[in-house]
């Protein structure tokens, strides 16, 4: 607790968590809503499917914007892509009062949407070396997933509940409003930028290059942020990651089905947000820094395909959303092991295209899980989808267990802090 209340002294972390509580709050909320709404548009899952593949599409290009996030003023880019979100998400009550709301329509919104959001998690995730130091990081990391994961449970459940008693609509006005206050609090930070001598330069100068010069240097700090994910360690975990998140996308794409009713949809959703801030609470009471990483993700996934099979078969709602979020609690715990390896490994220079490149190729496989999970739900079922995503899980662990260098991966304490530079360099 002493820890905790320490770090809250820090007026610009204060700052970064209350903002990322905030939008959070209001993902949640258009989450929750743009599913429903699509589903219950569409009236089957080839739509929510449809949906989840345009909104994570952006998340695959993420990489591209790395070397932005390293150049642009923090303050300015977030309270940018927050006001842009709120004024997004006011043309869907707009378009429902003056009946143009249409299943294209928000189609087209939830893209962009997610094309926006892209530049937030990887920015604050690379402010949090340059506010906190590197002892703090763990304990950062843990309280930045759990405002993520922590709001999500809350607000995952009253969205369902909020779609049932005011509309989905309102539900959008409510969304809209927490973005504004979002971009409110980010404007409020004073993070200073960091100055660097391996080919970024910092944002007072940035405000004088030429574009032509700019562009010139792209390239290349974009291929750094990428060569940064061929260190061994990181390829294979990237490897069963990406099959990881293709069953999690065809996961989110039958849970409005699958929960068969709103309420019972934002509990779901709730208990999956339960469960990762749990693990998130737990990572550093396990002392993850001591245990050995490969170990580590061997067991988290092979008990969350575990119960994300057993989920399937229950017939009990309460039992399922019980199964379902213990399922994600694992998640957590890895989460936050993969940010502060990240972190504490990698230049504070590269961290944004780093962290951006990692994001963008750990989630290539998703959009075809959305996709694929939707198309197949409607023939199958969303009970047959859920048990196969769990199934696929299982085998990503087999895979890994089966692997000498991710079984023998050591512990985050005894990896060689330059091992990611020597990478980078060579």
């Amino acid at each position: 607790m002493r820890r905790m209340n320490f770090i809250f002294r820090n007026g610009n972390f204060t700052k970064l968590f209350i903002g990322r509580l905030f939008a959070n709050a209001g993902d949640s909320f258009y989450m929750v809503g743009a599913m429903w709404m699509v589903y219950n548009l569409g009236g089957s899952t080839f739509y929510t499917g449809l949906a989840g593949f345009l909104t994570s599409i952006p998340r695959i290009i993420q990489f591209l914007y790395g070397p932005f996030i390293d150049r642009w003023p923090l303050r300015r880019m977030l309270v940018t892509t927050q006001l842009t979100q709120a004024l997004l998400l006011l043309i869907v009550p707009i378009g429902y009062a003056c009946g143009f709301l249409s299943i294209t329509l928000i189609l087209i919104l939830m893209p962009i949407i997610s094309i926006l959001n892209q530049f937030m998690y990887p920015a604050e995730m690379a402010a949090l070396p340059k506010v906190l130091p590197r002892e703090q990081l763990a304990m950062g990391n843990m309280l930045f997933t759990a405002a993520n994961q922590g709001s999500d449970a809350a607000f995952n459940a009253l969205g369902g509940l909020l779609i049932g008693a005011i509309g989905v609509s309102s539900l959008f006005l409510i969304n809209s409003s927490l973005f504004f206050i979002t971009a409110f609090v980010f404007s409020m930070l004073t993070v200073a930028a960091a100055s660097t001598s391996i080919g970024t330069q910092t944002h007072a100068e940035n405000e004088k290059i030429q574009i032509k010069q700019f562009m010139k240097q792209y390239g290349r700090e974009l291929t750094d942020g990428i060569k940064v994910l061929m260190q061994p360690y990181i390829k294979r975990l990237l490897a069963g990651i990406l099959i990881i998140n293709f069953a999690g996308g065809a996961l989110m794409s039958i849970l409005p089905e699958f929960g068969n009713g709103p309420e019972q949809y934002g509990l779901l959703m709730a208990s999956m947000a339960v469960g990762g801030i749990l693990g998130t609470v737990l990572a550093p009471a396990l002392r993850i820094e001591q245990k050995r990483l490969g170990l580590l993700f061997i067991a988290a996934f092979l008990i969350c395909g575990l119960l994300w099979m057993l989920c399937s078969q229950v017939t009990s709602p309460w039992l399922a959303a019980v199964l379902f979020g213990i399922g994600w609690l694992p998640g957590g715990v890895t989460n936050v092991a993969s940010a502060v390896f990240v972190q504490t490994l990698v230049p504070e220079s590269y961290m944004g295209r780093v962290m951006a490149a990692i994001s963008s190729f750990s989630g290539l496989a998703m959009p075809l899980g959305f996709l694929l999970g939707g198309a197949l739900a409607t023939y199958w079922g969303s009970s047959s989808i859920m048990l196969l995503c769990g199934m696929l899980v299982c085998l990503v662990s087999i895979f890994w267990l089966m692997d000498p260098m991710t079984r023998r991966m050591p512990s985050l304490q005894n990896m060689d802090a330059d091992m990611l530079s020597r990478q980078i360099t060579s």
